[in-house]
């Protein structure tokens, strides 16, 4: 094929795209609320052009939690290193913890929608001992399954150390905030499980479970492995299929109050949390940003406070982690942004699109792909020359990041499965 008909070929390709992921939004836009025009909203002061001459009182609560987080990784990492070859700590998509002695590791995986449970080898004589291991693994899989937010959060090293940050602002994290319900609450049928209903849910799983040990199968021999390894055994148990949806019911409530509060789309809000977190309230990045709509509290947390109760303010990670307060707060900042920043792109639609844009990496980055550099205020006029689609292919192919052009796509093609529902 010659290098024309291959450049050819990659532009209907994008093209096709971009019609594909303007149907799914405008098939999603049914829902309404979104794209309504406001025009009695306040000026942005984010937007302004001006000079900083100093750090503002925002850019240093970031720093400092920034900080803390990078410097409890760090320390946090070497410990586990002392056991386990990829120290591995919670993210957006997984929530990690260890033993107190890192003996074992145990991880929700909530975008592949699975339990994994690792713990040393057990042997007898040299052949390796299932039973026992399994009686260990049930143990670390019952703790899993009985843990609440308040407590995942109050165990986490990392997380003690960004509290210890917040003290240093002022601010003391209160441990209830982040709420006392189960982080797998939709595994049970009643919100407070008793340790029977634990223990039959943990037995359950189990029975599905698989091995993965290194690049060995468990249909291979693994009596054949030699004693003493030092090597981890992971069991994997796949959570039920319909977990996933059992979360959509439980916070599209509480999400469709919130879009109407603030004259949203449900399904949008749905997409986001679904792309940001895939439904983990322990969702945390390096930014650090958490919850379930992954909320930056200097920033986007503050955003939200001053327009929810008319004075801003550092929200806790404890009260982020909350999912009905998250979902509070994404809403009111999707709200700011929308209505307040980013009011002067005219057509609903294109607005639409560099929102999703923005709420990933910030208005003043996304605007370098439409005039190369890093300012809203210079993108606005090339932005309301162009037609939605056009806007739409920009977003997507010329995006600064790659993980801001997958966003995009990612999140109009699910709210456009969310407006199914």
């Amino acid at each position: 094929m010659s290098a024309v008909a291959r450049e050819r070929n990659g532009v209907i390709r994008r093209l096709m795209l971009v019609a594909a992921l303007v149907l799914t939004a405008s098939n999603g836009s049914a829902n309404g609320g979104w794209v309504i025009e406001r025009d009695d909203r306040g000026e942005s002061p984010l937007l302004k052009e001006r000079k900083s001459i100093a750090m503002t009182p925002e850019q240093q609560e970031q720093q400092a939690l920034a900080a803390a987080y990078q410097q409890a990784l760090q320390t946090e990492q070497e410990r586990i290193r002392e056991h386990w070859s990829a120290p591995e700590v919670s993210s957006p998509q997984r929530w990690v913890s260890y033993a107190d002695d890192y003996s074992s590791k145990r991880v929700v995986d909530f975008e592949r929608n699975q339990i994994e449970v690792s713990v040393d080898s057990i042997y007898q004589g040299s052949r390796l001992d299932f039973s026992a291991m399994s009686k260990e693994v049930v143990g670390e899989l019952e703790q899993v399954l009985g843990t609440t937010i308040a407590q995942a959060v109050h165990q986490d090293p990392i997380q003690q150390a960004i509290n210890a940050a917040y003290n240093s602002l002022g601010q003391t994290p209160k441990p209830s905030d982040a709420g006392s319900e189960l982080v797998l609450k939709e595994l049970f049928a009643s919100p407070r499980p008793s340790e029977t209903d634990i223990r039959n849910t943990a037995a359950a799983l189990m029975r599905k479970s698989s091995i993965r040990y290194q690049a060995l199968n468990a249909s291979l021999d693994l009596a054949s492995v030699a004693v003493n390894t030092g090597k981890k055994l992971t069991y994997v148990m796949p959570l039920p299929d319909n977990r996933i949806r059992k979360k959509v019911v439980e916070y599209r409530p509480e999400v469709s109050r919130n879009a109407q509060r603030f004259s949203l789309s449900t399904d949008v809000m749905m997409a986001i949390i679904h792309t940001e977190s895939h439904f983990n309230p322990l969702a945390r990045s390096h930014i650090p940003a958490f919850g379930l709509m992954q909320i930056v509290p200097s920033t986007a947390g503050r955003d939200a406070t001053r327009k929810l109760y008319k004075k801003s303010s550092l929200l806790s990670a404890q009260y982020l982690y909350n999912p009905k307060k998250n979902i509070e707060v994404g809403a009111a900042y999707l709200s700011v942004l929308y209505y307040d920043y980013l009011k002067e792109i005219k057509n609903p639609e294109s607005r639409l699109y560099y929102t999703i844009a923005a709420y990933n990496a910030g208005a003043s980055s996304v605007a370098r792909a439409f005039v190369g550099k890093a300012s809203f205020q210079a993108a606005v006029e090339t932005i309301n020359n162009m037609t939605p689609e056009q806007v739409l292919e920009r977003l997507i192919t010329k995006a600064p990041r790659k993980e801001t052009r997958l966003y995009v796509e990612k999140v109009l093609k699910r709210r456009a499965y969310y407006a199914t529902l």
